[in-house]
């Protein structure tokens, strides 16, 4: 068991926004809010016990998704203890139950995957249209604490707006993963794509929300998709090291749980921890980026500087969009991102259609205003 400090009504604070955009309704997370006491606490007024029993009624009420989504709830911010870690078995559990309630073709798979001397197992959820036929591929991750299943809405829209064939999968240090998060865990990434390009013989794009904007960006950088979308991703482009313990909303546990720690770091195990993550001290900013990449963040991020994402430009091949009075991933505004990373990658992705390129300049529209200056 691993426990560090996360206060619930900071946590709440921060994440309500987020928890009512994954569909969890308001008078539950009014509800959750006012019982909690105690982030890790095992007693009635713990974080993990209050989200049980509102999960537990919705099984009751046999509505598999809304359960699903607060067992997820349950389980946050990481699987640092046994009674999240039944949390997290439970949401998988309720969520299959669900899908033949989804608006789109449903397909859990695992994949064998290569890792170092062996392979490793990485389940994929994939959305389709109800009808037609994909002509492109999108591999969507989330961050440290933010996993495939919590991405289920964004998911849906995903694959109903774009037409793409939608995959959700966890990075590793996170979710399903049974891999600790490394500077190279795109190795274990990239190699997932290759196995869906087999399968599904399609371009493939990659949007990676907060931590795994990282892996967009070094994939673009790398070539190993055809158009990545980096959207609040630490990066290191300039050159600023993130101080780690100052982080809010327990962030440097979680990020030390991700990468395997069992314990909080100590002030000198900082740049062992996250150094190795920066793309300039790994070489990778003195090429332009062989793919396409659009990377995105609000201008007042709370975890990362602002030059992790501006310092990518004026790299060719890379577009910037910095969303003003905004923090991180631009939540405040994230209709209007999506809407114009929608309109991007399709451009991209199916680049012959004359419709799709007129497309992207029209999704924008709604974002354009709120852009800041770098």
């Amino acid at each position: 068991m691993f426990t560090f400090p996360a206060a619930p009504s900071a946590v709440f604070d921060e994440r309500t926004s987020q928890f009512r955009a994954m569909g969890i309704p308001t008078r539950l997370i009014s509800e959750a809010r006012k019982r909690t006491r105690d982030m890790w606490s095992e007693g009635p007024h713990g974080w993990t016990p209050v989200w049980a029993s509102l999960a537990e009624q919705a099984e009751r009420e046999e509505r598999w998704l809304r359960a699903a989504l607060c067992w997820g709830a349950a389980r946050f911010p990481c699987l640092a203890t046994p009674a999240r870690q039944q949390a997290y078995q439970r949401q998988l559990a309720c969520y299959l139950k669900a899908a033949d309630t989804f608006p789109v073709r449903f397909e859990r798979t695992v994949l064998e995957v290569p890792q170092e001397d062996g392979t490793t197992t990485v389940p994929v959820h994939l959305f389709q249209r109800a009808r037609g036929t994909s002509r492109g591929l999108l591999v969507l991750s989330g961050g440290v604490d933010t996993w495939k299943m919590d991405l289920h809405r964004l998911s849906v829209i995903f694959a109903r707006a774009t037409g793409l064939l939608v995959a959700a999968v966890d990075m590793p240090g996170t979710g399903e993963s049974k891999l600790p998060l490394r500077p190279d865990s795109d190795l274990v990434i990239s190699a997932t794509i290759q196995r869906l390009r087999e399968v599904h013989d399609l371009p493939v794009g990659y949007l990676g929300l907060s931590f795994a904007g990282h892996w967009a960006a070094k994939l673009a950088i790398l070539g190993q998709v055809d158009a990545a979308v980096d959207i609040g991703g630490p990066t290191g482009a300039g050159g600023e090291r993130v101080d780690v313990l100052t982080l809010p909303y327990g962030m440097p546990g979680i990020l030390a749980h991700a990468i395997g720690w069992d314990r909080l770091p100590e002030p000198q195990e900082i740049p062992a921890l996250v150094d190795g993550f920066s793309l300039r001290d790994q070489g990778l900013l003195d090429s332009p980026p062989l793919a396409p990449l659009l990377a995105v963040n609000g201008s007042m991020d709370q975890y990362i500087p602002r030059s992790d994402t501006t310092a990518l430009y004026p790299a060719p091949n890379t577009t910037i969009w910095l969303v003003a009075n905004a923090t991180h991933c631009a939540v405040e505004r994230f209709t209007p991102v999506m809407l114009g990373a929608m309109g991007w990658l399709v451009a991209r992705l199916q680049p012959g259609s004359r419709t799709h390129r007129l497309t992207e300049p029209v999704t924008r529209l709604p974002l354009t205003p709120l852009l800041a200056r770098s």
